[in-house]
């Protein structure tokens, strides 16, 4: 019978289990560990030291674990201290796993939980070490693998049911998180996320949307953060953030850069396009949606584990949120230039980062913003950027004084601020912190981040794809060009052409690949509709730091008031737009909170209008509704109040939403002005404008104040200080004059305000529905009447003289013509003036509609002394140029499809021109009575039209009636009312000789020194002391508000009348008429 084994004592089974765990020895005779690495020197001195048998027990663990992570033999085996570190501590688990088990059950239970707690002890040195070995990693001489590396492998791991996988996330890292949470944990959570960044940076299937890697990746993130403790250690983690990097690094380098990165967006992933939308153009529509829809899923899945590893980043506490918070802001303020006009984008993060940090913090703000009844707007400091952005943390700002959050907010263009009353703010602001404690919470400061990553992401992100848009066009116009007509390269690249051809069309192809799957993210409807209600919160705000009773939007909307001692508009020089009452906090708002919501909505109208309508994006209730309440709201508020903003160009963008919301394009080009409707009947327009317009009509304020703003904008937009000036406001009245046409096609309403503003008649219950002020209202009629004048004058010009040479150019041969122009100079000259004429024409055609349907509404204004000569002579001409001989210089190839040009429609305005000005209301309805002013405006327009000498002639109307006839543009009755003025013309034709004879007999001062005609009605200019005709220094001043002769800010209110001058004068001219009839 066999002799039974001697029961181990407990100091056996220590040093049994112990060697085990660590796979080390100190007795080198046990066959048994013969294969476990001997530690001779710790054996040794034990021995020295204890005279007695050598046991690992747990006072002498710690050394013996030392031993072995210090022993040359194994340093070098390939083999990291960290993975022997985690192989122990797998095993000290699997026994504690063993003796809690049910193979513990059978001893005794004192026993057992003496060697559970052996086990714990060393399986809690273990992670204690293996914690040291992540924070500080050349802490023990080693080779192989980094624990960041294993840690990583591990976590990474494709299986999530691994059990190494499982083992770490359920067991290791509570223990790490025990152990370290007051004692270093951000530096271990820094070197294992640091790890899944670099290679999240580095390998495709880690960060490309078409490989399963990215998942992983973002679900490790998710679950690491759900430890509220790893959310707390992560945002104080070394490489969260890092002041020190800047612009394309913090994708990079930051700790969550990288993971912000993963993106479908083409410049974030090339095989979104070289591979997932390769062909994409070329596919049908309903394949593209399908391609869009899947990535759209993804995105949302990226997208929605972001936020909620940031979700908990700031619900960890007020210091992480504060750290999350500057993380954001820092990222932003460094790449800033991704919102300029011209930018390198190797020095940015990428659209897929900033467009991922936006839906973040889109999603943040959702508690706030999606709320029906905007219960927190209150919350949003308008003083934020100044107390929060701009200040240290010391007076309980955000700047850490470390890199360029406070500059980058500094250096933003304000809403009616320059810099130097921004600094001269903050200054004031600095003074008044030390004695307040009251600072904007959490609220104001996610709002203002949301609206700066906004700015910095998506809105800059469209920016770029409509640019993208308009390059691919012109790429197109180019490739039809030359392939229609290869003669117009030069020779050396004739020869060339096919390969030419091939090059461009391939270039095409790529830009149409990154189109198609930018559509996939720019034209995303719950993207864009998450940012619309957004933006409904943003305008909610700025509207509530303009309203009257400053409570908007709990109580209704007082439309702020407006100084009404300034008589005149925004180029007066004089003007008073009430903007210095203006509080401090709204002139100091950064300007691009309007400028985005207005480039957005843009955007939407143009190129997804259901957007607008989307009721997910309604979100509050009647009156507050995003599209049907709050946005006309906002248009109509800043346009009617510019002094509310300083930027010329932001209020025509304000222009631009109202256009492409309102304009309904006529289906047939014949829509001239006979009768107040016009002949607009038959439109077409998306749903969303017929929604927007009724809404409009609904609206009171729009009803009393958008057709005056838009008139009174007319007028200011003559000077907006750019380079670009001239040209731009021709683009910006162009929409005005659509906007316009298409209200008073609209309904009577329209018509009646506008009749009312310019005959000055109140509407509503005080001056507020024009423009505050009747003095001002005068001006505002007397320029505008002038700048429709002069932009006619110039427009019809510069097209029908572009039109005439695109006629020459058409019909010249090359090499047979004097100037021996090459076929390309011909066609670099043909496509220029074609360009030009493309532009010019319409620009004409939408400003002559509006002087004929304005000269009948209310006629008085263009019959004004001051203006009545200049229009007479501009109808006059233009009419000569298309009823006389050289109308056939106009006749162009598909004029109307190529310039949308139609002669025939301009020829019918222009003479209900004369009709509405020559004739009286009692000539064209006898049921109407006439004022001796009403005749006197009447004679005075007919006098102007035959004093012109250089076009009127008898013939004149007579040819135009002719071309009517024939063509039938007109009725029966319009036509015997142009014949009737033209009688009225022959019978008023003033003898030429006598004002020759006048103007030679009289004295120098009796002359005008500016025309040198006779002066009729003399004023002194108090600026120069020059003695002028009214009527001459009226005209000359509404188009350059300065004194002519040393060019001082004048207006005609300042003129000074010299009657007795006048006197003289008539006397003169009396005994100088006796005279000559002599």
């Amino acid at each position: 019978m066999a002799t039974p084994k001697p029961e181990k004592t407990f100091e056996q089974w220590q040093d049994d289990a112990l060697s085990t765990v660590l796979s080390v020895t100190l007795d080198n005779s046990n066959p048994k560990r013969s294969r476990r690495c001997y530690l001779d020197d710790v054996a040794e001195e034990l021995k020295a030291e204890e005279g007695a048998q050598v046991l690992i027990t747990r006072s002498t663990l710690e050394r013996v674990l030392v031993a072995r992570l210090e022993e040359d033999r194994v340093v070098n085996s390939g083999i990291s201290v960290f993975e022997y570190l985690l192989a122990s501590w797998q095993s000290a688990q699997g026994v504690i796993s063993n003796l809690s088990g049910a193979k513990g059950k059978a001893l005794d239970v004192v026993m057992r939980a003496a060697r559970i707690q052996v086990l714990e002890e060393a399986r809690a040195l273990l992670v204690s070490y293996m914690g040291l070995a992540l924070q500080i990693p050349d802490m023990f001489p080693q080779s192989g693998r980094l624990g960041r590396s294993v840690m990583a492998d591990a976590l990474l791991v494709a299986d999530p049911d691994d059990g190494l996988h499982q083992l770490v996330m359920d067991s290791w890292l509570p223990q790490i998180i025990k152990r370290f949470e007051n004692d270093g944990l951000p530096e271990i959570v820094s070197a294992i996320v640091s790890e899944l960044a670099v290679r999240t940076i580095i390998k495709p299937e880690l960060h490309s949307l078409l490989k399963p890697g990215f998942r992983r990746v973002l679900e490790v993130l998710e679950a690491l953060t759900s430890h509220a403790a790893v959310a707390k250690a992560l945002a104080h983690s070394p490489h969260f953030d890092q002041a020190e990097i800047a612009g394309r690094m913090v994708q990079i380098r930051s700790a969550m850069g990288p993971f912000l990165a993963i993106s479908g967006l083409p410049d974030s992933d090339e095989s979104i396009t070289r591979e997932y939308y390769a062909d994409a153009p070329q596919r049908s529509s309903e394949d593209r949606k399908a391609l869009h829809s899947s990535l759209r899923s993804t995105t949302q899945f990226v997208q929605t584990a972001l936020f909620t590893i940031f979700d908990r980043l700031v619900r960890a506490g007020a210091e992480e949120r504060t750290l999350t918070l500057q993380y954001t802001l820092r990222a932003l303020a460094t790449n800033a230039h991704r919102a300029a006009m011209q930018m390198d984008a190797s020095k940015v993060v990428s659209d897929g980062f900033a467009d991922n940090l936006a839906a973040v913090w889109l999603r943040l703000s959702e508690p706030f913003t999606q709320d029906a009844g905007l219960k927190k707007i209150g919350r949003v400091d308008p003083d934020w950027v100044t107390l929060r952005a701009m200040l240290g943390a010391e007076n309980g700002g955000l700047d850490d004084g470390k890199s360029g959050i406070s500059t980058y907010w500094r250096e933003l263009t304000r809403i009616n601020a320059d810099k130097q009353l921004a600094d001269a703010y903050l200054q004031k602001k600095l003074s008044e912190a030390s004695s307040s404690s009251a600072r904007p919470g959490f609220v104001a400061d996610c709002f203002f981040a949301t609206a700066n990553a906004l700015h910095i992401g998506p809105i800059a992100t469209i920016g770029r794809y409509k640019e993208l848009l308009k390059t691919i066009g012109r790429m197109r116009s180019e490739i039809r060009r030359f392939e229609a007509a290869p003669q117009l390269l030069p020779p050396a690249q004739r020869a060339s052409l096919p390969l030419l051809m091939q090059r461009w069309n391939s270039q095409l192809h790529a830009m149409e690949c990154q189109k198609v799957a930018l559509d996939a993210h720019v034209l995303d409807p719950r993207r864009l509709s998450a940012i619309l209600v957004f933006y409904r919160f943003a305008m909610c705000f700025l509207l509530r730091q303009v309203d009257g009773g400053r409570s908007f939007p709990q109580q209704p909307f007082v439309m702020p008031e407006e100084s009404s001692s300034g008589s005149g508009s925004g180029n007066s020089g004089n003007s008073d737009d009430g903007s210095d009452a203006l509080p401090d906090a709204w002139r100091m708002l950064p300007e691009f909170l309007i400028e985005d919501v207005v480039d957005f909505v843009v955007f939407a109208a143009v190129y997804i209008p259901e957007v607008l309508m989307d009721p997910s994006a309604q979100v509050g209730h009647e009156g507050l509704r995003t599209f049907d309440d709050i946005l006309p709201l906002f248009i109509i508020t800043f346009l009617a109040r510019p002094g509310l903003i300083s930027n010329p160009h932001l209020k025509s963008h304000l222009v631009d939403v109202l256009h492409m919301l309102t304009y309904r394009d006529p289906r047939e080009g014949d829509d001239y002005v006979d009768t107040l409707g016009g002949n607009l009947a038959n439109l077409q327009y998306h749903p969303s404008v017929d929604r927007f317009q009724a809404n409009l009509d609904a609206n009171p304020t729009a009803r009393a104040y958008m057709v005056p703003a838009l008139l009174r904008f007319y007028v200011d937009v003559e000077r907006t200080g750019a380079s670009s000036q001239f040209y731009d406001k021709f683009n910006v009245r162009y929409y005005i004059a659509r906007t316009l046409r298409s209200l008073w096609a609209r309904g009577k309403q329209y018509v009646k305000t506008t009749q009312r503003f310019f005959s000055q008649q109140k509407q509503g219950q005080g001056s507020g529905a024009t423009t505050g002020s009747v003095a001002r209202d005068r001006n505002v009629i007397e320029q505008f009447v002038a700048r429709l004048m002069t932009d006619t004058t110039y427009l019809l010009d510069e097209s029908l003289s572009k039109l005439a040479l695109i006629h020459d150019l058409e019909h010249k041969t090359p090499g047979r013509d004097q100037d021996n122009s090459s076929p390309s100079d011909v066609g670099d000259r043909l496509q220029e003036a074609e360009r030009m004429a493309t532009t010019y024409v319409s620009l004409a055609h939408e400003t002559v509609h509006m002087l004929a349907f304005l000269s009948r509404l209310s006629p008085r204004p263009f019959q004004a002394v001051e203006v009545v000569g200049r229009l007479a002579a501009m109808l006059n001409y233009n009419l000569k140029l298309l009823t006389g001989p050289k109308c056939s210089n106009l006749r162009v190839r598909d004029m109307k499809e190529r310039f949308a040009f139609n002669p025939r429609v301009l020829l019918s305005e222009l003479t209900s021109v004369y009709i509405h000005l020559g004739l009286t209301t009692s000539e064209t309805d006898s049921r109407q009575m006439e004022s001796d002013e009403d005749e006197l405006a009447v004679s005075r327009f007919v006098m102007a039209v035959v004093e012109d000498e250089r076009s009127y002639s008898p013939g004149l109307f007579s040819d135009a009636h002719s071309i009517l006839d024939r063509w039938s543009l007109k009725s029966s009755e319009s036509l015997e009312r142009l014949a009737r003025f033209a009688e009225k013309c022959k019978e008023a034709k003033v003898d030429s000789r006598l004002i020759e004879f006048l103007e030679s007999k009289a004295p120098e001062e009796y002359l005008d020194p500016l025309l040198a005609s006779l002066i009729t009605d003399p004023v002194r200019l108090p600026t120069s002391g020059t003695i002028m005709d009214l009527a001459v220094i009226k005209g000359q001043l509404l188009s350059d508000p300065r004194d002519p002769f040393n060019r001082a800010m004048l207006t005609a209110d300042m003129l000074e009348p010299v009657p007795e001058l006048k006197q003289e004068i008539a006397a003169w001219r009396e005994r100088m008429l006796k005279e000559y009839n002599a």
